[in-house]
């Protein structure tokens, strides 16, 4: 069986970043094995198995040991994945690598798709390694339409944190995913988010809220489907259904 390993700084990076991916990968007779450094701000890790569950994803583990990293909210404190020495966030990708052997590891693009510091060095530790990896990113076109849905409901305010942009070169699309699931994944993390309305979410969520943005964008252009950059030189990504 061929398998795919993911990784990811925080649960709930497999949901927004490669939710779609995973889904598909698992349908056409993928194992798919996700590796997290974090627990996230609120311990999210609860929530994984759940989420796991309903993305394709066959089982879970931590990415290095148990509490070797920390998400404090982007503060970039001494145990974050941004303050780590970025051999020792390699060597723990390495150490998954030599362990499955994975014919394909997916993980976010080199903008880290939020420009969150935790996700860019997760992505800089899985281009270190020679390996055929895709990194999640967002079409700049599509980014712009979450936010003109967004400011349609809050109008004058500041939408998502700024560090979402997106980017305008071709990406590669894996796409065919179940919208139900996808959005059941999100909900197993904040209640509603993949599944209330989203002018009901403005009065719960902040415009500011990337989480907020990144639904919306999924709203405005789809939640089926995931695009990717090469990370290393690769043969072709799986094909889209």
């Amino acid at each position: 069986m061929r398998t795919a390993l993911v990784v990811h700084a925080h649960p709930d990076d497999e949901v927004f970043a490669t939710g779609a991916a995973t889904s598909v990968l698992s349908q056409q007779g993928w194992n798919v094995v996700l590796r997290v450094a974090t627990a996230g701000m609120h311990e999210a890790s609860d929530h994984l198995s759940a989420s796991c569950a309903l993305l394709g994803i066959a089982e879970w583990d931590w990415l290095g040991a148990p509490d070797q990293w920390i998400d404090d909210g982007a503060r970039n404190g001494p145990r974050t994945l941004t303050a780590a020495q970025p051999e020792a966030i390699t060597a723990a990708v390495k150490t998954a690598i030599d362990k499955l052997q994975p014919e394909l590891i997916l993980t976010v693009g080199s903008d880290g798709l939020t420009g969150h510091p935790d996700h860019i060095a997760i992505a800089q530790a899985v281009q270190r390694i020679q390996c055929r990896a895709l990194g999640a990113r967002l079409r700049a076109e599509d980014v712009r339409a979450g936010e003109h849905l967004v400011q349609q409901f809050a109008p004058g305010e500041q939408v998502g944190s700024g560090h979402v942009k997106g980017c305008d070169v071709p990406l590669q699309q894996i796409g065919g995913a179940s919208e139900q699931l996808r959005r059941q994944a999100l909900d197993a993390y904040y209640d509603g988010l993949g599944s209330r309305p989203l002018a009901e979410l403005i009065t719960t969520h902040r415009p500011s809220s990337d989480g907020l943005l990144l639904r919306a964008v999924f709203d405005a252009t789809g939640w089926q489907q995931d695009r990717f950059e090469e990370l290393t030189a690769s043969s072709d990504a799986p094909s889209s259904r």
